[in-house]
């Protein structure tokens, strides 16, 4: 059966334009998700696709991204999870490993790929990468022998679980990593190689896997009374 896919654009270095400077940002001018699904419906027929449309959400600098854009991600799913197979979020680098893991930890019974991607270098710049890893996705979400479901990240030649998306480098193409020490979930290269046991650890922990919207178990409301402290020797319990 062909697939049908949601590109839903949120921003990030991906879809940024240059100043006269040749300093990215995000404007008016930026890339929208119908760009990178005309991209990508070059390529439909070929991996058994029926459409890949796009929703563009926001158009931020990843560092100013906050829980209230992390909802919009997830309202947007659930709102179109009954139409479509599969996911597809374009993100800035800085905070991708924040809002994997919080799409990860508020749908807790993905039944269907929710991959996030990106570049280090703007689309439409001389070397990017932006082509290179949506064209990945597609090839994971196209490729029936690997049923992967859930939230990921693939970006470079990695496909990483959403709750250990950690970033490694600002110039490396490979970006990512995953963070512990655990195994990606596969890597790309002139074909995709799968660490079953990761693969397996990774969907166990996604329930009964719903494909229905109606089946999905959502808890979107992000307490943010929180703040993270780092030890250090003398540290003043007055400071606490």
């Amino acid at each position: 059966m062909k697939k049908k896919i949601l590109i839903i654009s949120t921003g990030g270095t991906i879809s940024q334009t240059h100043n006269q400077e040749g300093i990215a940002i995000s404007n008016e001018n930026s890339f929208k998700g119908d760009t990178f699904s005309d991209i990508l419906n070059y390529f439909k027929e070929e991996l058994n696709i029926e459409a890949i449309a796009s929703k563009t959400i926001y158009n931020k600098d990843s560092s100013n991204i906050v829980p209230e854009d992390w909802e919009k991600i997830i309202d947007t799913i659930v709102e179109e999870y009954d139409n479509y197979a599969a996911f597809i979020i374009t993100h800035g680098t800085n905070t991708m490993g924040y809002t994997c893991a919080a799409v990860s930890f508020a749908i807790e019974n993905l039944g269907k790929p929710v991959l996030f991607t990106g570049s280090q270098v703007s689309y439409g710049t001389i070397g990017t990468d932006a082509i290179m890893n949506l064209e990945n996705v597609l090839r994971i979400i196209a490729d029936d022998a690997c049923k992967l479901a859930g939230v990921c990240c693939v970006f470079g030649s990695k496909v990483i679980t959403g709750t250990r998306v950690k970033k490694q480098s600002e110039f490396e193409y490979d970006a990512f990593k995953t963070f512990g020490k655990k195994e990606d979930i596969a890597n790309i290269g002139n074909s995709i190689v799968y660490h079953e046991e990761a693969l397996k650890k990774h969907l166990s922990f996604l329930g009964n896997k719903s494909k229905l919207k109606s089946g999905l178990i959502v808890k979107s409301n992000f307490d943010t009374n929180i703040i993270s402290l780092t030890e250090f020797p003398r540290a003043k319990g007055k400071l606490f």
